[in-house]
């Protein structure tokens, strides 16, 4: 089953290339994010293709990471049939077309505050059952109308960027379903959550146990890789760390399920 799937994400688009550096129209407002579209183009592209094990040869870390992540989500996410999935912090669009490539039959919604990762993600990475939007992940809105329900949610190294990220799982949390899920990543390695991060881009990084507490008040079950509950453990183990340590499994990627979610009151007023 690993090696059929592998042997899918390498599949790359033809015509992926790397960006270009420059300024388009705004995007809706992304309180929360505090970016400027006039800074550089944060968003990775894979430029070794959509198979870890390249980036792996290469020993080359950023990739191993982004392309990892996704490559590790597909069977987690395909056993479970969702009908429709929300990528959150789509960048260049590559990761969402690895969901929608192995899973043809969900519909997969790339979302992202910066327009210009959505219209490099339009241009080079497509599929029939897939889209992208620029959205808010905030306040959960795209460009027109409020961003859907879903039955599943892939979130990798999102929430650090974020200034409202309590705000940001509510909206997640709200807007699964019942039997929804949340596969959701971020730095967390430290013995201590670091409030001033020495990347410009990162808002916070968590330590470990504070973010499996944060995630807890949004989800009943987190499951991290240390959990027997935990699936596609193989692929971290056989795959990414085979013969060292080029992913740090702790408490990242986390599988988060049964939503927790509070009943909406009316007015307030005396």
């Amino acid at each position: 089953m690993l090696a059929r799937i592998m042997g899918l994400m390498g599949r790359h688009p033809a015509n992926a290339e790397p960006p270009p550096v420059v300024a388009v129209a705004k995007p809706i407002g992304s309180p929360g994010a505090s970016k400027s579209l006039t800074e550089t183009i944060e968003f990775f592209t894979p430029r070794l293709g959509l198979d870890v094990s390249a980036y792996i040869e290469a020993e080359q870390k950023q990739g191993i990471h982004h392309v990892g992540r996704y490559q590790w989500a597909v069977p987690v996410l395909a056993k479970r049939k969702p009908s429709r999935i929300v990528d959150l912090a789509c960048g260049a669009g590559y990761g969402s077309y690895m969901l929608a490539q192995a899973m043809p039959e969900s519909e997969v919604i790339g979302v992202d505050y910066d327009s210009r990762a959505v219209e490099y993600a339009k241009d080079n990475y497509k599929a029939p059952n897939l889209s992208y939007s620029v959205g808010n992940v905030v306040t959960w809105q795209s460009e027109d109308n409020p961003l859907p329900v879903c039955d599943a949610i892939t979130s990798f190294d999102t929430i650090e960027h974020l200034l409202h990220r309590e705000l940001a799982l509510m909206r997640m949390a709200d807007n699964l379903t019942d039997n929804g899920c949340l596969l959701l990543s971020t730095p967390c390695g430290h013995d201590v959550s670091k409030l001033n991060p020495g990347w410009e881009h990162h808002k916070l990084e968590f330590s470990h146990t504070d973010l499996y507490s944060f995630v807890s008040r949004f989800f009943e079950r987190v499951i991290a890789p240390d959990d027997p509950r935990y699936e596609n453990l193989e692929f971290w183990k056989g795959v990414v760390n085979r013969d060292k340590q080029r992913y740090l499994n702790k408490m990242n990627p986390l599988i988060c399920e049964a939503p927790i979610r509070i009943k909406q009151r009316n007015g307030g007023e005396i």
